[in-house]
């Protein structure tokens, strides 16, 4: 029986003319289907994980998914590939790999490679190559190689590196014509086992031209450069050198910076698209994380399942391929990856492709919006906090999350009706343009609770007359509600239902003791200086506002050191080292025993049963008792309340519906107030 370890193919190779590795108009969706630690948490058995799913991800709508190295590695995750034609590695076995390969395939799924041919390891040493078996001058002139004493007299070497050198492996001479038939070879075979394309691993490492030579050879259906590049020009011109798609390296890092700033007017740049999209849209494949950036960017590790959706609301309604990172699917949650579905559909059906048409509509601080013509109709979408919704009333909303909407344009005939919805007002009363009741008598219709305080029911139309009451009291003006913006929050529609978890916005900053905030050029926390806000410990700060999710701030010392003009949020509430964090620095305030003039409070967490106790003793005989928890995001809840006697209480918290995270415990006693800090695994 032949040792599997080895795969050797007969192949006939042909003469293909390759000119651009991406189709004009590509309406294809990618998946990057491994993370960093795939192989180490599922040791040899990655490619069963995916095979098991390959159904699934074709029923997404997912075309193409980017698998990692395939071949034998002298590292876990493949990236210092040592034999390039064993396609037996820790991802699992070669009979895994070959099923796996058939199943993408019989379900829709385009596999492509993730290519290393810049560098390569010896398979005893540093310079011994085997299947395919190359010679010393394989290696570049100047590799790190030859300062090493044990091979100061070795010969054959290479030309010169002609492109940046890897120092962790050797650098492949691709000036040698026997090394680039080889890798042709190597490229071939992987095509007869089902791959149907590449991606390129750091492709400034060796002149572009030789990509044009190895996609010519191979005919591949989708091919896609790594340049980790902020500069959209030196991008660019490896796209305009090779041929080829690259990763938009330039729309990921402004993706992150407007999450991390909340600054939206990033993303546009001359009424065009900041990133590579902005200038060459069929060339490039966006994305909001990879295998890399986790580890390499770690400034920029700000994307949480709270805030993740709003990036791909941009990815898979602009122009370019979109790529989606695998945690994000299947690791972050079901509501995440439900938007990401809905997401992907929205594109399908609208027609949108790497070409499509864009219209900036804004681009400012806390608010994105634009249109995009699809071949089947065009879509409207906004990101970030402010509110906003297309102009007409033949738009129709067909999804929605944290901070992101998307529309699509209807017909001129407008529906029948649609739902609205409205907070703590549970019934409706309509009427027509002749002024006839549409839902009965005076107070209207009872509205069906959708949970949270919020009901809802069906009203005509595309917009129609409403009152919103509950049976008859508290009534609101005339109003009319547009399928638009169908939210009815505090006498104000919106097009997605805003957060009112609790009403509260909390913001933190250090060595600042006072916050002046404003709306529409109206002071919304009394007069300069603003409010004194709240000592935590460590020199840090904050200050809760009621209403909505953001707010312009100046922080300062009671007038003096004042920061610039701030636009804060919930989704990145810490402000410091002049810039949003979405999660505090390690010396915020985190004792666990907190006091003050009348009660001393004690947090207690256990981590193995997962519950959560509070230990009070109270001075005054009596208290009004509450208990707040705030996330990461700066979102509050009231865990508890009540009066309490003189004495010492423990109490039970329910704190089981609260997702892992980082959370402030506020103590509140009687309008005296404490924090301890929770971290909830």
């Amino acid at each position: 029986m032949p040792n599997l370890r080895y795969l050797l193919f007969l192949i006939t190779v042909c003469t293909f003319s390759f000119s651009n590795a991406q189709i004009p108009n590509d309406d294809r969706v990618l998946l990057q289907g491994f993370y960093w630690e795939a192989a180490a948490n599922n040791p040899d058995n990655w490619y069963n994980v995916i095979n098991s799913l390959a159904a699934d991800i074709g029923d997404m709508g997912v075309d193409m998914i980017w698998l990692p190295p395939p071949s034998d590695a002298g590292s876990l995750e493949g990236y210092l590939p040592r034999e390039l034609n064993n396609f037996a590695n820790n991802y699992g076995s070669l009979q895994d790999h070959i099923s796996m390969l058939s199943s993408l395939n019989n379900n829709g799924v385009e596999p492509i490679a993730d290519i290393v041919i810049n560098h390569r390891v010896g398979n005893t040493n540093w310079v011994d190559f085997e299947n395919p078996q190359w010679n010393t001058d394989a290696i570049t002139s100047n590799d790190e190689v030859w300062s090493q004493p044990a091979y100061f007299n070795t010969y054959p070497r290479g030309a010169n590196d002609t492109g940046t050198p890897y120092e962790a492996a050797r650098d492949i001479d691709h000036t040698k014509n026997y090394v680039r038939e080889s890798i042709k070879q190597f490229l071939n075979n992987l095509k007869a086992i089902g791959y149907k394309g590449w991606r390129y691993d750091f492709v400034h490492g060796f002149t572009p031209s030789y990509f044009t030579e190895y996609n010519n050879a191979t005919n591949p259906t989708y091919t896609v450069g790594e340049n980790f590049n902020s500069n959209k020009q030196v991008v660019q011109d490896w796209i305009d050198a090779s041929q080829s798609n690259a990763f938009d390296f330039p729309t990921y890092f402004t993706l992150k910076s407007v999450v991390r700033d909340n600054n939206y007017s990033y993303l546009a740049n001359n009424d065009q698209a900041s990133g590579g999209i902005g200038w060459d849209p069929r060339n490039y494949t966006t994305f909001v994380e990879n295998h890399d950036t986790p580890r390499y960017d770690t400034p920029n590790n700000v994307l949480n399942a709270g805030n993740v959706g709003q990036t791909y609301a941009y990815l898979l309604t602009h122009p370019g391929v979109p790529c989606i990172y695998w945690p994000h699917l299947f690791d972050w949650g079901e509501t995440v990856q439900n938007q990401i579905k809905e997401l992907i559909n929205a594109r399908k059906e609208a027609g949108i492709h790497s070409q499509s048409s864009l219209d900036i509509v804004t681009a400012q601080q806390g608010l994105y919006a634009a249109t995009i013509q699809g071949d089947n109709y065009k879509v409207a979408m906004k990101m970030g906090p402010q509110d906003w919704s297309p102009q007409g009333a033949n738009w129709e909303i067909i999804t929605s999350g944290p901070n992101y909407a998307v529309w699509k344009e209807g017909t001129s005939q407008p529906p029948s009706n649609f739902t609205v919805y409205a907070y703590n007002l549970n019934t409706a009363y309509t009427w027509n343009e002749q002024q006839q009741a549409t839902s009965g008598n005076w107070p209207g219709a009872t509205m069906a609770s959708d949970g949270d305080g919020w009901y809802k029911t069906e009203v005509p139309a595309d917009c129609t007359n409403i009152i919103f009451s509950n049976n008859g009291n508290g009534q609101t003006e005339d109003l009319i509600a547009c399928a638009s913006q169908p939210y009815y929050y505090e006498g104000q529609f919106y097009a997605t239902k805003p957060d009112n978890n609790s009403g509260q916005l909390t913001l933190y900053t250090q060595n600042k003791t006072h916050a002046y905030t404003w709306e529409n050029n109206q002071p919304t926390s009394g007069q300069w200086p603003g409010v004194a806000m709240q000592s935590i410990g460590n020199g840090w700060y904050q200050t809760t506002l009621n209403g909505n999710d953001c707010t312009n701030i100046i922080f300062s010392n009671a007038g003096a050191d004042q920061t610039t003009d701030l636009f804060g949020c919930a989704s990145a509430p810490y402000y410091y080292n002049n810039q949003w964090n979405t999660s505090p620095p390690s010396d915020f305030s985190s004792t666990q025993r907190s006091s003050t003039s009348n009660m001393e409070a004690v947090l207690i967490y256990d981590q193995k049963t997962r519950s959560s106790r509070a230990i009070i003793q109270l001075l005054d005989n009596e208290n009004d008792v509450s208990i707040f928890a705030t996330n990461s995001s700066g979102r509050s809840s009231k865990v508890y309340q009540s009066k309490l006697s003189k004495g010492r209480h423990e109490i039970q918290l329910t704190l089981n519906k609260m997702k892992p995270d980082v959370y402030v415990i506020l103590f509140d006693i009687n309008g005296n107030k404490s924090i301890s800090k929770l971290i909830k695994n």
